[in-house]
């Protein structure tokens, strides 16, 4: 076998280890997250009939191309956690193939080598390569689409006549006419593919217009180029077209969803906000600025390298080329990024439409790893010693995934970058599940993923996006609460389902909160809705510190199970207006113990602090304390008290002109078995 032969047999088995890694980085630990918000909906809508599905996509603000086809896809692989999303890890695989041919075409088989390695470890790849959404196959029709068109344009000449012949590259990237239709025809499919994908795709066509823009500008002075830049332009025109064609059906409905999406656009500082994106890109949403500074520094460094810097003394290299194909991978990495803060489309949940750019960074500096490489080899060459460019970029290479480890361990193992944890949320409710439950969803769409892990839904209220009117919101809620006890509330970006807060304003003043945590970006609360009989109200009139007065206590019950949630409705007055933010608490529990039970919050659910409060004015401030399971059973005492928000100080309780304490017994309660 000869070098050359063996040396495409190494290269060959090189890919295919990357490809192998990049599979595993893609596959491990792919369903230990539940799936979020998002991945719901695409659950849900692959359940669908494909009228169902293109119906839905027409209101959404997404294409259907990726709900088909993992509509087939479940029904091959199932719909188990992992197999919805092992396509896009399947993508994600396929998309390393592509960074390899970019890389190889463009520069060398070591560039792609190392381009595909990279593209690989991105932790910002891996992330979408491991979700049940269409961002891993967006990435994959922009680097199918990418090469094919680069690779069909590769017959134009950029350099002078040599012994009568242009040079085009390497010569063993020349196609014939045959392969050419073939690689237009793969630009067409995958072009209208991404149309079909994802509405942000026109950024990728943009990109690449300049690009072929730039191409026929620097072709145009060679003397014998003009008649293959005619062809070309044409050959690149009418692709384009057609693949716009094939996608000619939906375009009035793209242009009437992405016009008629309202989105709050928060403000932001440009430069904050540019380095934000790039630490995203590079090294994911996973490390802060100062644990990412490593990692932007050296492939911030290796992409500078790979758009200035000549390779010293590679023949093979058309010198012409490279330079053009350096500057167009820069319009791929950055175009898209710029026109996201053109068109005011900044914001940390649309930063996913730039995995597009990934890939054409990872083969800038690739192609800077391969440049320093080469360098070195000369000096070793000078200097007569052995010459080998690999080990060099070997080490570059991994220095640089070393790097990203930290990135990747949080991606599989901190909980604080996890996805929303809808399962977990399902489960803690299922625990204590009764017939009168209600699981409200501020967001309507969170019932899709949450009918993923429930499918009895009968309990189930998804409330109206954005409601017209105030007392819309308030209808909906009262006919809800009317004939279920506990309510649970799953409150997510509340900015965009509620603008004006009107469901938990209603359910402040009407319901009565029990506890609050966060999962991810959900909030979810638990409420009484004090359905029921309440016995008589209770005089109180016990001064809390200064100015504050607890007028009268009501307590719905004198016993209770694990798992109730106990209705409180505490009377406050003030005398003279108040300038700290005091919460209030009750306790249930034994007198010289901790509490079982507690409800610490401000008052109205927070939606009236003390700081509010008018003298004179009579605060009625509902709330709940949940018996949440495995509470201890027995008689309990209630106690109530106010302590300040900032240092913890509880406020002294005086009665009649008495002192009693900075905690006041309001009852006592016997909690039974469940």
């Amino acid at each position: 076998m000869s070098i050359t032969n063996k040396l495409r047999q190494a290269h060959v088995w090189a890919l295919l280890a990357i490809l192998v890694l990049a599979a595993f980085l893609r596959l491990y630990k792919i369903d230990a997250q539940s799936l979020w918000y998002d991945e719901g909906n695409s659950a849900r809508i692959a359940e669908r009939s494909l009228q169902l599905i293109v119906e839905g996509a027409a209101g959404d603000i997404h294409p259907p191309l990726y709900y088909i086809l993992l509509k087939y896809w479940r029904a091959v692989f199932g719909e188990g956690e992992a197999a919805l999303r092992a396509l896009s890890a399947l993508a994600g695989v396929l998309t390393v193939g592509f960074a390899y041919l970019i890389g190889r075409d463009m520069f060398s088989r070591r560039v792609g080598l190392i381009a595909a390695f990279l593209y690989a470890v991105m932790p910002f790849a891996v992330y979408y390569g491991q979700e049940a959404r269409m961002y891993a196959l967006l990435a994959l029709c922009a680097a199918a689409s990418t090469w094919a068109l680069f690779r069909a344009l590769s017959s134009i000449p950029f350099s002078a006549p040599v012994h009568g012949t242009e040079i085009t590259g390497n010569a063993e990237l020349r196609v014939s006419r045959r392969s050419s239709v073939t690689l237009w025809a793969l630009y067409v499919v995958t072009t209208a593919a991404g149309l079909w994908t994802q509405y942000a795709y026109p950024f990728v066509m943009i990109a690449q217009g300049v690009c072929v823009l730039l191409m026929a500008l620097a072709a145009r002075r060679k003397e014998r180029a003009a008649p293959f830049v005619m062809r070309q332009w044409i050959a690149y025109a009418i692709a384009s077209t057609v693949a716009l064609a094939l996608y000619a059906v939906w375009a009035p409905i793209a242009v009437r969803q992405v016009l008629g999406w309202r989105v709050d656009a928060p403000a932001f500082a440009l430069a904050p906000a540019l380095l934000d994106a790039y630490r995203t890109l590079v090294v994911g949403r996973t490390l802060p600025l100062e644990q990412a500074a490593l990692p932007l520094i050296i492939f911030t460094v290796l992409m500078l390298v790979g758009l200035a810097g000549n390779p010293g003394g590679d023949q093979l290299d058309n010198l012409n080329l490279q330079r053009i194909n350096r500057i167009n991978l820069l319009v791929l990495a950055f175009l898209p990024l710029a026109l996201l803060f053109v068109f005011g489309l900044y914001r940390d949940a649309y930063l996913k439409f730039l995995l597009v750019c990934v890939l054409p960074m990872c083969v800038l500096a690739a192609r800077g790893i391969d440049v320093i490489c080469n360098w070195l080899a000369a000096i070793m060459r000078r200097l007569k010693l052995a010459n080998s460019a690999l080990p060099t970029a070997l080490l570059l290479t991994l220095a640089f995934t070393l790097a990203l480890i930290p990135s990747l361990s949080n991606l599989y193992n901190n909980p604080a970058y996890a996805r929303d944890d809808y399962r977990g949320i399902q489960r803690a409710i299922a625990a204590n599940a009764r017939p009168d439950d209600a699981v409200i969803f501020i967001a309507p769409n969170q019932w899709e993923v949450f009918t993923y892990y429930q499918r009895d839904d009968h309990n189930l209220f998804p409330v109206k996006y954005r409601p017209a009117t105030q007392a819309e919101a308030a209808q909906q809620l009262a006919q809800i609460a009317a004939s279920h006890e506990r309510l649970f509330v799953l409150y997510f970006a509340e900015r965009d389902a509620d603008p004006e807060g009107w469901y938990e304003r209603w359910l402040a003043e009407n319901a009565y909160k029990a506890q609050e945590q966060w999962a991810g970006n959900i909030r979810w609360a638990v409420y009484s809705s004090g359905k029921g009989q309440w016995p008589p109200t209770q005089t109180i009139h016990a001064q809390f510190g200064d100015a504050i007065t607890l007028e009268q206590v009501k307590m719905r019950a004198n016993t209770a199970k694990a798992g109730d949630v106990i209705p409180f409705e505490l009377t406050w007055q003030t005398n003279a207006p108040i300038s700290q933010r005091y919460k209030v608490f009750i306790h249930i529990g034994a007198a010289d113990a901790s509490p079982a039970a507690q409800n610490d919050s401000e008052p109205v659910a927070g939606f009236l602090p003390t700081n509010a409060w008018d003298a004179g004015k009579t605060i009625i401030d509902k709330r709940g304390v949940w018996l949440a399971a495995g509470v201890a059973a027995g008689r309990q005492t209630v106690f109530v008290g106010m302590y300040d928000a900032d240092s913890g100080q509880r406020l002294p309780i005086i009665i009649a002109g008495q002192s009693a304490g900075d905690r006041l017994k309001v009852g006592e309660i016997t909690i039974t078995e469940k």
